[in-house]
């Protein structure tokens, strides 16, 4: 099956100054050369600890923040040589899911509105935004009467479901989950997660799963990168990693996962 992501060589160097006083300049590399490829229909996980580059990774392949060295291609073509016309169609293609429903939705927009908006920057006839409205609202397992409510009104699971509508409504091919359920109660993580793979059969949508539960990433993922200090470690099959990692970090990591004996 062919590429539908490929990151090659890719590195973000963060510079500023020492302080507000000094004029020394301090350089952070927060990636350093990762290069993977995502297979269309593919669901790849991508883990790490807090800070080690995973979400950085993301706003990259984005185009939320600009490379320092390497090149994202997407189908084939360089994201970093897109003009206005095939950024905008890029923006259609490709989504992310944000970690957490509470801050990641306008809380002074109306469910219809927060959805709708998308579809209104693109252009999309009145008809086509109530057909595809509706569609994606039920898809996510809320109804027509949630479209009149604030996000307020809802609880986290609900917000998330909201969230995940709105990456859902313009048809993208490749979304990013950046922590879809590490904001939930564990009682409904199980939820959003079995969603979210519902709606990648359904829409035959390709996944880059980010987080930090080993536990999620075997269930949902086929193969996963793991990564440490803005490297990657490891990457292979899910289960094979499980079973007989190779780095001593991966070791590491595994070993920390909570289990009832």
């Amino acid at each position: 099956m062919e590429n539908i992501l490929e990151v090659k060589n890719v590195c973000k160097t963060y510079i500023s100054k020492e302080n507000a006083f000094s004029n020394k300049i301090i350089e952070t590399n927060a990636v350093k050369n990762v290069s993977f490829n995502i297979k269309k229909g593919e669901i790849k996980g991508l883990v790490g600890e807090s800070g080690c580059g995973k979400t950085t990774v993301s706003n990259m392949i984005l185009k939320l923040i600009p490379l320092t060295s390497g090149q994202i291609l997407f189908k084939g073509s360089d994201i970093n040589e897109f003009d206005k016309e095939k950024t905008r169609s890029f923006r259609k293609s490709a989504q992310m899911i944000f970690q957490n429903p509470y801050s990641s939705l306008n809380p002074k927009m109306k469910i219809k509105d927060i959805l709708i908006e998308p579809l209104k920057i693109f252009n999309y006839k009145k008809n086509e935004i109530n057909e595809l409205l509706y569609e994606t609202i039920n898809s996510v397992g809320l109804n027509k009467n949630d479209l009149a409510r604030y996000p307020h009104e809802f609880s986290g699971g609900q917000r998330q479901r909201v969230a995940i509508a709105r990456a859902l409504i313009l048809r993208p091919e490749f979304i990013i989950a950046d922590e879809p359920v590490s904001a939930l109660d564990v009682s409904i993580q199980a939820q959003i997660i079995n969603l979210l793979y519902d709606l990648k059969e359904k829409y035959n949508l390709t996944y880059l799963f980010i987080s930090h539960d080993l536990n999620v990433v075997r269930y949902l993922c086929e193969n996963v990168i793991i990564m440490n200090r803005g490297e990657i470690e490891e990457e292979g099959n899910c289960e094979e990693i499980f079973k007989n990692p190779k780095k001593e970090y991966t070791k590491t990591l595994l070993s920390s996962i909570a289990t009832l004996d």
